[in-house]
């Protein structure tokens, strides 16, 4: 059973400040791998909001989730704003139910750590068997191995099961999957609980800096975004 993010509100259409450069800083780094003819499969899309994005830049989005609230909250955010090129659907990440090698590229932005491992497994194996040869996956995960953890230890929140270094994911991917590049999304403060004061002045300047900062060092990350090609 998956350990869930509760949506109560689609709570990341209102990030702000450096919350929202953080969030949307991973599609940056591999939009340039989207292009227009793609059909992608949006693993774990939530409340929708880096699904948006994704849309703009491809044909079409099948975006999943196994809760139905937030794809609705999706659906209506989306309808509202015009973007007319996104299916959602409430599906099992372990079976998903679509042909062999249906979809161009295939994103899962912080899912597997929600998922025990013996169904993030599954996961794998259903985004390899749906992602056509040559495709990309681009997944995001927290980091195990984040620098504050090395200094203070590492402490997993309460609704995930799991989380991966970028050691570990490689392991787990390099069977399936080539060309596996990890890019770091910001680079942790060491100093525990500072992140209240993220969006505070003078704060704010350091947090925004942290986020680039992250990006050539994902092995100390907070964040990690792999890109790969299936095999």
């Amino acid at each position: 059973m998956q350990k869930i993010n509760t949506y109560e509100y689609p709570y990341h259409w209102s990030l702000l400040g450096f919350w929202k450069k953080a969030y949307e800083k991973p599609l940056e780094y591999f939009q340039d791998n989207l292009n227009e003819k793609d059909i992608v499969l949006d693993i774990g899309c939530g409340d929708g909001r880096l699904t948006a994005l994704i849309a703009g830049r491809v044909k079409n989005v099948i975006a999943v989730d196994h809760q139905k609230f937030p794809l609705e909250m999706a659906g209506v955010i989306c309808k509202h704003l015009g973007i007319d090129n996104i299916r959602f659907e409430q599906k099992d990440a372990r079976n998903l139910g679509y042909k062999s090698e249906s979809f161009d590229k295939v994103t899962c932005f912080d899912v597997i750590e929600h998922l025990p491992k013996e169904d993030s497994e599954k996961m794998i194996k259903e985004i390899t068997r749906v992602l056509k040869k040559d495709g990309w996956l681009f997944l995001t995960t927290p980091n195990r191995k984040e620098l504050r953890a090395r200094i203070f230890g590492h402490k997993l929140i309460d609704k995930h099961y799991y989380e991966y270094s970028v050691e570990e994911l490689k392991k787990i991917f390099e069977n399936d999957f080539t060309e596996i590049k990890f890019i770091g999304v910001a680079m942790p403060l060491p100093i525990p609980r500072i992140e209240h004061f993220a969006n505070v002045l003078p704060f704010r300047w350091v947090f925004n800096l942290s986020i680039g900062a992250g990006k050539n060092y994902p092995k100390l990350a907070k964040t990690i975004l792999m890109v790969a090609k299936r095999r």
